[in-house]
C-alpha cells in the first residue's frame, strides 16, 4: 500500500515507459513533466496528492510530486547529467531520490547500464548496495564493435570523410536486409561555424563568447547558448572576403549525406531543432519503433533508452568529440554515451553491430566501448580521479559571478576569493581548498561576463563551512548588475 516514483532524465523517454506502465497498472499512472500544460500538470499534482495515481512517471522535476506514502523511488540512467538541475532553485534529481527514499523509509533504485563514478563509487564502499546484470533479456548477444580510425582520412576542408567506406558498406548491406540503422552525431546544425578561410576569423555571436552555428535548413547562424539568429554575412567582416566556408559536422550535414547516399531510405533526424517543431519528436518515435523508418540520424536524445528490435546497426560519427571539452567528467561521459548508444542495436531477434569512428581509437573511452568494459574503464577512472582529488573522493562547490559589468565582475570574485581564503586557512584547509577566481570555460553568456571561483575539500564539514562564508559574503557583494550563484556538486565546471 505505498507509492512509486519513476524518473527518467528526458521528457521523451516518458512515453514509451507510460505505455508500458499503464498496460500493466491502467489509471494508477500519473505523469509529471515540464512538457504538460499548466492544467495537465494541476490535474495529474491532485490525483498523486489523493492517491487516485499510485505510480508516477516523470523527469527531473517529477521528484517533488506530492506522494503521500512513498515506497519506492527509481532513477532510470541514473548517470545522466541532465537530472542536474542549473537555474533557479539547483538540485540533482538522483541525489533527491536518495534522500526522499530515506526519508520515507522506502528504497531508492539507481538504474543504469553505465552508473555514475559517484553511484558506482559508493556501492562500492557500502553506502549503496550493488545488483548487476549480466546478461541481456533472453540471453540477447550484446553487438560486435568495430573501431574505424579517421587518423589520416581527412579529405574534405568543412572535417573527416563523413561516412567511411566501411560504414557505407555496412549501411548498404544492412537496409538490402530491411533492417534499421541508427546514425549518431552528439552535434545539431549543419555545421559548427562559418568561417573566412583568407583571415580565418569565424562569425561569432555578439553576446556570447562562441561561434555561431550554420543551420543551413532554417538559412541562419544561431547561439546554441542566448538563441541569437542572423543571416550569414556576404563576405568576412574582418577581411572583406567573398566568402565563409562551413567548418565541423552537425546532424543536418550527416542528414544531407545519407540522403543521396541512399536516395531510397526512409530517413528522418531527431535533434534539439527537430524536436521543437510540434508533434515531430513523437511521430519519428512512433515511426522509428514501428519499424517505419530506415535510418535515423540523431544526437543524445536517441543515445538511450529506445528499445527498437529493427535496429542491428548503429555508427557512431566522431566518437571522441566530447573528450576535447575541457571537464574532468570527459573521459566517463564519452564512455557512458557510447556504450549506451551501442546498446540500441542488437534488441530483437538479429543480431547488432556497431561502427565506432574515432581519431583517438587508444582512448580508455573508445576502448571500453569496443569491448562492453564498463568495469575496467571505471576502476582505472577512480583511481585517476583519487589521485588527482576529483569527486567521488572530493567535494566540489562552485562560486559563480555574472554582470554586464567585467570590472565589478572581477572585482568581487577577487574580494570573495580574498576572504575565502582566510577562511580556508582558519578551518586548517589546504591552499588549493580555493581555486581562482578566474574566467569561466565560456566567458561571456548573454552579454553577461562570468567569472568562478571553485572550493573543494574532502571533510564535508569544512566545505559546508567555506559554503556558508561563500553565501554570508554573497549577499553582502550582490548588485543589482550583478549576480552571484552558489552551486553544490556542479557538473557544468
Amino acid at each position: 500500500d505505498r507509492d512509486v516514483l519513476v524518473l527518467v532524465p528526458e521528457i521523451g523517454l516518458t512515453h514509451q515507459l507510460v505505455l508500458r506502465t499503464r498496460q500493466r497498472f491502467g489509471s494508477l499512472v500519473a505523469v509529471l513533466h515540464s512538457g504538460l500544460t499548466p492544467g495537465e500538470r494541476w490535474a495529474a499534482w491532485r490525483r498523486i496528492r489523493a492517491r487516485a495515481a499510485r505510480v508516477v512517471i516523470g523527469a527531473r522535476s517529477a521528484i517533488f510530486a506530492p506522494t503521500t506514502r512513498l515506497g519506492l523511488v527509481v532513477v532510470d540512467e541514473e548517470h545522466d547529467a541532465a537530472y542536474k538541475q542549473e537555474d533557479g532553485i539547483r538540485y540533482n534529481a538522483r541525489d533527491l531520490a536518495v534522500v526522499r527514499a530515506r526519508l520515507a523509509g522506502g528504497v531508492a533504485v539507481l538504474s543504469s547500464a553505465t552508473p555514475s563514478a559517484e553511484s558506482f563509487h559508493a556501492a562500492g564502499t557500502g553506502r549503496h548496495r550493488l545488483l548487476e546484470l549480466r546478461d541481456r533479456p533472453d540471453a540477447r548477444p550484446l553487438p560486435a564493435v568495430d573501431i574505424v580510425d579517421l587518423r589520416g582520412r581527412v579529405s574534405r576542408l568543412d572535417g573527416p570523410e563523413i561516412l567511411s567506406p566501411d560504414l557505407r558498406t555496412a549501411i548498404g548491406e544492412t537496409l538490402a536486409r530491411r533492417e534499421q540503422v541508427l546514425v549518431f552525431l552528439n552535434r545539431r546544425g549543419f555545421s559548427r561555424c562559418l568561417q573566412c578561410p583568407a583571415c580565418g576569423t569565424p562569425v561569432t555571436c555578439p553576446q556570447c563568447t562562441v561561434s555561431l552555428t550554420w543551420h543551413r535548413a532554417t538559412g541562419a547562424l544561431v547561439c546554441h547558448h542566448c538563441h541569437h539568429h542572423r543571416p550569414p554575412p556576404a563576405s568576412c567582416p574582418t577581411c572583406g572576403a567573398a566568402e565563409m566556408i562551413p567548418f565541423g559536422i552537425g546532424t543536418e550535414q550527416v542528414e544531407t549525406l545519407v540522403r543521396a547516399a541512399y536516395p531510397n531510405a526512409r530517413i528522418a533526424r531527431l535533434d534539439r531543432d527537430a524536436a521543437q517543431r510540434a508533434g515531430v519528436q513523437a511521430r519519428v518515435l512512433a515511426d522509428w519503433h514501428a519499424g517505419n523508418l530506415d535510418v535515423l540520424i540523431g544526437t543524445q536524445m536517441v543515445s538511450k533508452g529506445h528499445d527498437v528490435p529493427g535496429v542491428t546497426l548503429v555508427a557512431v560519427l566522431l566518437a571522441d568529440s566530447s573528450l576535447n571539452i575541457p571537464d574532468f567528467r570527459a573521459a566517463e561521459r564519452t564512455m557512458q554515451l557510447l556504450l549506451q548508444v551501442a546498446g540500441r542495436a542488437g534488441r530483437g531477434r538479429e543480431p547488432g553491430r556497431v561502427i565506432v569512428q574515432s581519431f583517438r581509437p587508444d582512448h580508455p573511452s573508445i576502448a571500453a566501448a569496443r569491448e562492453h568494459d564498463y568495469a575496467t574503464f571505471m576502476a582505472a577512472e577512480l583511481t585517476r580521479r583519487e589521485e588527482l582529488g576529483y569527486p567521488p573522493f572530493t567535494r566540489f562547490v562552485a562560486v559563480r559571478f555574472e554582470g554586464r559589468d567585467e570590472r565589478r565582475v572581477v572585482r568581487a570574485a577577487e574580494t570573495l576569493g580574498r576572504t575565502l581564503s582566510n577562511r580556508a586557512r582558519e578551518l586548517h584547509l589546504p591552499s588549493e581548498a580555493v581555486l581562482g577566481p578566474a574566467p569561466a570555460p565560456i566567458e561571456r553568456v548573454r552579454g553577461r561576463y562570468r567569472w568562478q571561483l571553485l572550493l573543494r575539500a574532502t571533510a564535508p564539514g569544512a566545505l559546508r563551512a567555506l559554503a556558508r562564508t561563500a553565501a554570508s559574503d554573497a549577499r553582502a557583494h550582490r548588485a543589482r548588475d550583478l549576480r552571484i550563484v552558489i552551486d553544490v556538486d556542479p557538473y557544468s565546471m
